[in-house]
């Protein structure tokens, strides 16, 4: 019975044209990527989290390659318009106990067609701060380096995943475009 309903699912998802967000993103975009994230002044290691987090996604969630500037076949160029941390809940004792990273990226990338394709992202992260210390809590409400740039690198990735639906949702109106 469970062999059965296994084929019938394969089928139907054949069937029905199915293609994965992944997979319509990555033929919206040619062959290998260049990342590149607009250097922040103000706070450059941000940057390198965020370029971090891009570069895990294409490798990962696209299954593309990456390549120098010169050699690559696109390019994407992501710049941070907004980060910010907001307090989300207190001890008992008053200090911040965890915090969320807002992040908002902009994507821009040149589509196989020649079309220039920019979008404004959004990403955040939930984190604690207040750690269990030699059995008692350390209640400083300070964020660490550490927990910075995981929140960022983590708020980058869910931006980059929401680019990457934005990507196929563009990839699928240029092919019904064709079709017409």
């Amino acid at each position: 019975m469970r062999k059965i309903l296994t084929v019938f699912c394969l089928i139907f998802l054949i069937g029905c044209g199915y293609k994965p967000i992944s997979k319509i993103a990555k033929e919206t975009i040619e062959g290998s990527v260049f990342v590149d994230v607009t250097m922040s002044k103000t706070d450059p290691q941000n940057t390198v989290a965020i370029k971090d987090a891009i570069r895990q996604g294409i490798v990962q969630r696209l299954g593309m390659s990456l390549a120098d500037r010169n050699s690559a076949q696109s390019h994407i160029v992501a710049a941070i318009k907004s980060l910010s941390f907001t307090e989300l809940s207190y001890d008992q004792y008053g200090y911040i106990s965890s915090y969320r990273a807002n992040l908002v990226v902009n994507f821009k990338t040149k589509l196989k067609n020649g079309e220039i394709f920019s979008k404004d992202c959004v990403g955040d992260y939930d984190f604690r701060v207040s750690r269990l210390v030699k059995n008692s809590y350390d209640t400083s409400s300070i964020i660490s380096d550490k927990d910075r740039y995981d929140a960022i690198e983590n708020a980058s990735a869910q931006a980059f995943d929401e680019f990457v639906s934005a990507l196929a949702i563009k990839g699928l109106k240029i092919e019904r475009d064709l079709q017409r």
